[in-house]
C-alpha cells in the first residue's frame, strides 16, 4: 500500500482481533515513529511496549476511553523526554506509526494526550523516568472491524489568499 492510499484509509480500530503481532512488525512500526519529524533533531521519543495480556488491561483500566486496548495484543506507550518541541515531536512520530501500521495491514488507536488523567499513573506503571512525560498510548493489532468515517472535504478546509 502506498503512503496516499494508507493516509486515505487510516481509521482508528477499537476492535481487534485475538492473533499476536510479530515483533518484526511492532519493530517495524516503531522504526517509523523514531524517524519522524524533530525539532532541532532531539528525538526525544521513547516508546514502551506493552504486550503482556495482564499489564494491557492494566493500562486500559487507567485510560479512560481506551478499554480496547485490553483487546488489543499490543500496546505502544509513547512518552515525551527533553526537546524544543517534544509533544509535537511525538505526535509526529505517533502519526507515522498509525499510517506505518495501517500500511502493514494493522489497525492502531491513538488514546489520550499529556493532560490525561491517568498520565502520571501510566508513567508510573510503566517505569518511566520523571524526566520523561506521557504522551499517548496506541492500540495495535489485526482490526476486527472497518469503521467508515466521512471527512470535511478539500474545499470545507482550504482557503485560499485569506480566510
Amino acid at each position: 500500500m502506498d503512503t496516499l492510499e494508507a493516509i486515505r484509509t487510516r481509521r482508528s480500530i477499537r476492535k481487534y482481533r485475538t492473533d499476536p503481532v510479530p515483533r518484526e512488525l511492532i519493530e517495524t512500526v516503531i522504526d517509523a515513529g523514531r524517524l519522524a519529524a524533530t525539532g532541532g533533531n532531539r528525538q526525544p521519543w521513547e516508546f514502551v511496549v506493552v504486550t503482556d495480556p495482564a499489564r494491557r488491561a492494566e493500562l486500559a483500566a487507567m485510560g479512560g476511553h481506551g478499554k480496547f486496548i485490553e483487546q488489543a495484543p499490543v500496546c505502544i506507550a509513547v512518552f515525551a523526554g527533553e526537546g524544543i518541541t517534544p509533544f509535537e515531536d511525538c505526535a509526529a512520530a505517533a502519526q507515522n506509526m498509525l499510517l506505518a501500521a495501517r500500511a502493514l495491514g494493522l489497525g492502531t488507536c491513538w488514546v489520550g494526550n499529556p493532560r490525561a488523567s491517568f498520565a502520571e499513573k501510566a508513567r508510573t506503571f510503566l517505569g518511566v523516568p520523571e524526566r520523561c512525560k506521557f504522551f499517548a498510548l496506541i492500540a495495535l493489532g489485526y482490526p476486527d472491524e472497518s469503521p467508515e468515517k466521512s471527512k470535511r472535504t478539500l474545499t470545507d478546509v482550504v482557503h485560499w489568499e485569506k480566510f
